[in-house]
């Protein structure tokens, strides 16, 4: 977990090290535009403070913030193009997405290594030290200690096939931003959740440290683990619908909104975040959850705010789970339809219709949310 003791790597780990960096610079530079200048900003915000080893609340002079920013955007101009790069280990290549290639090498020396295609396709990768690997429901899943590959995406989980990555560095940082400065709608639910896990927002900004926030972040991995389980759980169909919007409309309204589809479903299915908040009556992730929903599954889902706000009163899970089911379904409802209409191919003739006849009808026709990035 992070704040915890660094020990020292070895010179085959260096060697590594060098390369996913290498990589992750490069998987930076490609995904960097697609964020909102706003999101951006706050990405690289704290992707120096991991770097550069500082605590999520600690804040450098923004002299020093925007040269180093400077210097990485320049980076970034001349790796933007260029795909990841062959891993070199024990005197061979190795394709950086053989992750259990990498894995049979490394794992002697208690690190784990993770490739995928995360939001839009684009790849991520990761190394650090393997702090456990358990088995939830026939998926094995992996939580990372010390990272040692800092990436823009700051991507809590991810699920490769039956295989989950959990990665308490990147989480501690977003969750850090989701209790100094929540939206004005949310602050509420930070303040109950935080209240269920024991602290008071006020107490933790005033005294921050790993110790307070430690515990609040490893329930807060756990509800991680519940979304990337509920997306195992979603099925095939929507993990296939995705991967079409991503691959016949990349970097549209189609995408966005079949990402935040599947991401309602990993959610609201049984099995996934909300099913086992419930099931644990885990109350601390569930006032913290609506804090986390933003872009079309906010849209979505905007029955779970009441829902939450019911429970902070009267303390009955029977209405969470009625709201739950009603997420459910309205996102099965948003994939069926979705499905039918991107039948029609790609073009902007289906991107148009799946405004019209999906995306406007069941967000209130309130359309694209502002910071989709």
């Amino acid at each position: 977990m992070p704040g915890s003791p660094r020990a020292p790597l070895s010179a085959t780990a260096h060697e590594l090290v060098g390369q996913v960096r290498a990589n992750c610079l490069r998987a930076d530079a490609a995904v960097a535009g697609r964020f909102s200048m706003c999101g951006l900003l706050l990405r690289l915000r704290n992707l120096y403070k991991w770097e550069t080893g500082m605590p999520p609340w600690r804040e450098e002079s923004p002299e020093l913030v925007l040269d180093w920013v400077d210097q990485r955007e320049r980076l970034w101009e001349e790796q933007q193009y260029l795909g990841p790069r062959q891993l070199e280990l024990a005197g061979r290549g190795v394709d950086p997405f053989d992750v259990e290639a990498v894995n049979r090498l490394m794992s002697p020396e208690g690190l784990i290594y993770g490739a995928g295609l995360a939001g839009g396709m684009l790849p991520v990768f990761f190394l650090g030290r393997l702090a456990q690997t358990r088995v939830l429901n026939g998926l094995t899943v992996h939580t990372l200690g010390e990272e040692f590959s800092p990436d823009i995406y700051f991507l809590p989980g991810l699920r490769q096939g039956d295989q989950i990555y959990l990665r308490p560095w990147p989480l501690a940082y977003v969750l850090w931003d989701k209790i100094a400065d929540p939206r004005p709608s949310q602050a509420r639910f930070v303040d109950f959740g935080l209240g269920e896990y024991g602290h008071s927002r006020r107490r933790l900004l005033a005294e921050p440290s790993w110790a307070a926030l430690r515990p609040i972040l490893e329930a807060e991995l756990e509800a991680v683990l519940w979304h990337e389980a509920g997306e195992a759980a979603a099925g095939e169909r929507a993990a296939v619908t995705y991967q079409r919007a991503v691959a016949e409309h990349p970097f549209s309204e189609v995408e966005h909104f079949a990402r935040g589809v599947k991401d309602l479903l990993a959610d609201t299915a049984p099995g996934g975040r909300l099913h086992s908040i419930i099931e644990r009556e885990a109350s601390g992730a569930l006032g913290l959850y609506p804090a986390w929903l933003f872009g079309f599954p906010r849209l979505l889902f905007p029955e779970i705010d009441a829902a939450v706000m019911e429970f902070m009163a009267d303390r009955q899970w029977r209405g969470i789970e009625e709201v739950r089911r009603l997420g459910h379904a309205r996102a099965l409802e948003a994939l069926d339809l979705l499905a039918g209409v991107l039948e029609n191919g790609p073009g902007q003739a289906t991107q148009e219709r799946v405004r019209q006849e999906v995306i406007l009808p069941l967000t209130g026709r309130r359309g694209l949310p502002p910071d989709h990035g």
